[in-house]
């Protein structure tokens, strides 16, 4: 069983997104995840009801209007969301992405896997992961 009982992940691709919920499912059917389409769309989900807030999010690095990055440090600037751990999730990270998102807060950096089983192990090591 998680540590988590709910997750957000931010992510601007429908696909990803599917496969991610899958892959929660598969590794702990208790863990609830909800989506949102972008950073905007993140920001109102998290400041509309600051009693039901993610125990953890996952933001896509790349996103158009805000990025990952952006989105982290919005969130990072709001009381009741700095305690949320935040992990960036993409194909890609730079030696200066990793350097930039940690010193913003984020926890850890996942790239995204291109097997279902390599995310669904990811999935299985940051849920039992007290962050």
């Amino acid at each position: 069983m998680s540590l988590y009982r709910t997750i957000l992940l931010v992510d601007d691709d429908k696909e990803d997104q599917e496969i991610f919920r899958d892959a929660i499912e598969e590794v702990d059917t208790s863990v609830h995840c909800l989506c949102a389409n972008n950073g905007e769309e993140a920001l109102v989900l998290l400041s509309n009801d600051i009693t039901a807030q993610p125990d953890l999010l996952f933001i896509d690095l790349n996103m158009p209007r805000l990025n990952g990055k952006q989105v982290l440090q919005e969130i990072k600037k709001q009381p009741h969301l700095d305690g949320i751990p935040v992990i960036m999730y993409s194909t890609f990270f730079g030696e200066a992405d990793i350097a930039e998102i940690t010193a913003a807060g984020a926890v850890h950096h996942m790239i995204k896997p291109t097997k279902f089983a390599d995310l669904c192990e990811s999935l299985e090591r940051i849920l039992a992961t007290r962050w």
